[in-house]
């Protein structure tokens, strides 16, 4: 007697209704996948996640979002699912959102221009424990982090610093990084012109992407 196939389930968070509509037939074409939901805003998406126990093996998290920035949308599901995987499958290919859509636990990162047989591969391979990388991505990655050869050493943040800094990797802005440490806004400024002077950056993309490489954060 053959053994039963396991289904895997698949949850979308896309805006795009006819984009979301081909990718919920393709998944529902193959034997072992199956989308369960399509969410067209991030409300909608937590609001089911508030109300239920079955979650999803994989969520294909668009980063254009209305009301809410996709890495916002994962940064609150990690918290939630640390274990959920997210594959991104998105339109934006800089590298400060890819880094930090990595660095907050995406599983995988795709560009919507992957036709449909490299979307498929990169589902199995998250579900399988794999990384996906559309190729211009890892590419990017691996530029990232060769290009400079071995980054200067920099001088040691306070606790403080590492709390802005981080903050600052998740995509909050200088507003949201004073609410979440309870702090004004003319002290964010101040430690992150210590920041940027201990790494030896002049902007908060070449901080990020600093932090990132060096694992500061």
């Amino acid at each position: 007697m053959s053994e039963k196939k396991t289904i895997s389930k698949i949850w979308i968070l896309e805006d795009h209704q006819i984009f979301a509509k081909q990718i919920r037939r393709l998944i529902d074409g193959e034997d072992d996948l199956e989308c369960t939901y399509h969410f067209s805003t991030p409300d909608e998406f937590f609001e089911k996640l508030d109300y239920t126990s079955d979650y999803p093996d994989v969520l294909l998290l668009d980063l254009g979002l209305p009301r809410m920035d996709g890495l916002e949308v994962l940064v609150r599901v990690r918290k939630k699912l640390p274990d959920l995987k997210v594959l991104i499958l998105s339109a934006f290919d800089d590298r400060e959102r890819v880094y930090r859509a990595i660095c907050n636990g995406a599983s995988g990162y795709l560009l919507k221009t992957a036709d449909p047989d490299e979307i498929l591969d990169g589902l199995h391979d998250v579900i399988h424990g794999a990384s996906a990388l559309s190729s211009a991505i890892a590419t990017m990655i691996l530029t990232g982090f060769s290009k400079h050869g071995p980054d200067e050493k920099t001088d040691p943040l306070t606790g403080r610093e590492e709390d802005v800094l981080k903050s600052l990797v998740k995509g909050y802005s200088k507003k949201e990084i004073a609410d979440e440490l309870s702090i004004s806004a003319h002290t964010v400024d101040m430690h992150l012109r210590s920041v940027y002077r201990k790494l030896h950056v002049r902007t908060q993309t070449e901080a990020v992407s600093k932090a990132l490489r060096q694992g500061i954060v």
